[in-house]
């Protein structure tokens, strides 16, 4: 135990005592620089801990940082059943019509969803895809889940399409009409006159050409027949009145073309 006179009586105490016996003086062992020494050991020590306890709080990362996002739901393209039919134990039969052409990627979403979106539990789905504004009869696109997804592309690719639409027809300046083919082999028609004759070029994705001269005759509607000389089974094209292309064969009609709108 050690003992120090204190600094108010001088009376000897015990230097850990808080209070002399003799003048009842708080921390009578401890002087005045001691007691400044203790009071700044202790904010120092206050000052150490707040900064530590803000260091970890920087540290960890927001609560809304860590939640994992909710993943995003991709919808599929648009598109429309117009035919579903299935029977137990046979395949289920979908057409679907589409509002424009689709890459691989986006055809693969639809088939999956129209798969996805039914009560109906069939081991084998087949779908046909077909475009609005679709001159051709058959459909645009296959696809098919026999389990295993598969796909064919029957019509024009969706980046032959739009090539085919960016066409710059202005180098004819003599053309009477123009008509997009949209079947597996598309291509723009464009009819025009040269040396009083009638010619029809035939213009593909690939910027080859193919051109057929016709012989017309007027019709009394105000239409346009053109027949190829060298084609038998009375096969020849009619543009009528309202511009549309028609192709006829010995059948009648087999195609009818709206008339294409080139770049501008």
């Amino acid at each position: 135990m050690a003992l120090k006179p204190c600094r108010s009586c001088k009376h000897t105490v015990d230097t850990s005592a808080k209070n002399c016996p003799s003048c009842g003086i708080k921390n009578p062992g401890l002087t005045t620089g001691q007691k400044v020494f203790r009071l700044v050991t202790l904010l120092l020590i206050i000052v150490v801990v707040v900064s530590m306890c803000s260091i970890a709080s920087n540290d960890s990362p927001p609560e809304k940082a860590t939640k994992q996002s909710s993943p995003t739901t991709v919808l599929p393209p648009a598109y429309s059943i117009t035919k579903d039919d299935f029977r137990e134990g046979r395949p289920r039969k979908v057409e679907v019509m589409l509002p424009n052409r689709l890459n691989e990627a986006e055809l693969a979403e639809v088939a999956k969803a129209i798969r996805a979106n039914t009560k109906i539990k069939a081991d084998q789905t087949f779908i046909g895809f077909r475009v609005e504004g679709q001159s051709e009869r058959t459909y645009w696109a296959n696809a098919s889940f026999d389990p295993d997804y598969k796909a064919s592309l029957i019509g024009l690719s969706l980046p032959d399409y739009q090539t085919l639409k960016a066409l710059d027809l202005k180098a004819y300046p003599n053309r009477i009409g123009s008509w997009l083919r949209d079947g597996s082999t598309g291509y723009v028609m464009v009819l025009y006159k040269q040396d009083d004759k009638y010619l029809i070029d035939s213009i593909f994705p690939s910027g080859g050409k193919n051109t057929v001269k016709y012989v017309s005759k007027k019709l009394a509607d105000g239409g346009l027949r053109l027949d190829d000389p060298e084609s038998d089974f009375n096969e020849h094209y009619v543009v009528d009145a309202k511009g549309n292309l028609q192709g006829w064969g010995e059948n009648g009609v087999y195609m009818t073309l709206p008339p294409f709108k080139p770049a501008q």
